[in-house]
């Protein structure tokens, strides 16, 4: 009798424990829009405040955010691109940023666009992702 009963029980644990490691934990959490919002505000912070700190003037700003915004069209017209292999797409990616970041130290400067990096490094070294 104690066997069966030993042999129920732990029949019961191993079923529940197999239930219990079901959630799958790599989808990502989706955010409101409040949240996104909150997000896209805060990067845009983050984004000014490196700007400043590189002494940028404001003709200056304009021209970067102008930059990273073709960068980022171009970008989201490469991945609509269905014909491109995935390494094709990281290679075009590559000369997409490569020439943002020539534009982007054309504009600021050697100087200015070293201080712009450090402050976005460090940034993004702070950052904590949203749980």
């Amino acid at each position: 009798m104690k066997k069966i009963f030993v042999m129920l029980v732990a029949s019961l644990m191993v079923s529940t424990f197999t239930f219990a490691q079901t959630a799958d934990s790599t989808q990502k959490k989706e955010l409101t829009k409040e949240e996104k919002a909150a997000l896209k505000a805060k990067s845009e912070a983050e984004v000014m405040q490196a700007y400043k700190d590189a002494g940028l003037s404001d003709a200056q700003i304009a021209a970067c955010k102008e930059v990273v915004a073709a960068a980022n069209q171009k970008s989201k017209d490469l991945q609509k691109q269905t014909a491109l292999t995935d390494a094709d797409k990281a290679a075009a990616k590559k000369i997409i940023s490569d020439e943002k970041n020539a534009k982007m130290k054309e504009i600021m400067g050697e100087e200015g666009y070293r201080k712009y990096n450090a402050t976005r490094k460090s940034q993004k070294a702070n950052a904590t992702t949203p749980q």
